[in-house]
């Protein structure tokens, strides 16, 4: 639980100083400019690691890619949003439903039918977040 306080918090203020002071510079720019410092910081953490690592084996890769491919779009939306004028309040409620996608995702990767409370979430969450969208 620990560090997923700690993922949240930090994209919490990776998406509130964006939209405090990176706003006017290009989407596409913030995205290469976020990636390669992810690249850079993962590599250094990867090096001064005292353990071992074991590259993917071939199934993993094509999840490895479709992860790296997720990231990009994710980035890039996410960096769209915020220079386009969507607030980092508006961005951080819309990740608020992430959780209701993941389940979506994890329903139909694992075709499993979803329990009717998980269905009920999805109707009020996609409620949420039209009321969320069309606020003024």
């Amino acid at each position: 639980m620990l560090m997923s306080l700690l993922a949240m918090v930090f994209y919490s203020l990776e998406i509130a100083l964006t939209d405090w002071k990176l706003s006017s510079i290009s989407p596409r720019l913030l995205t290469f400019l976020y990636s390669t410092g992810v690249a850079i910081f993962a590599l250094l953490t990867l090096i001064l690691a005292r353990e071992t690592h074991s590259m993917p084996d071939t199934k993993q890769s094509v999840f490895v890619f479709l992860m790296i491919f997720s990231s990009f779009v994710a980035a890039s939306a996410h960096f769209q949003a915020l220079t386009t004028g969507t607030s980092a309040v508006t961005l951080s409620l819309t990740y608020a439903f992430m959780p209701v996608m993941a389940s979506i995702f994890i329903a139909i990767f694992k075709f499993q039918f979803p329990s009717l409370q998980l269905i009920f979430a999805w109707i009020l969450s996609i409620a949420a977040l039209y009321l969320v969208g069309t606020a003024k």
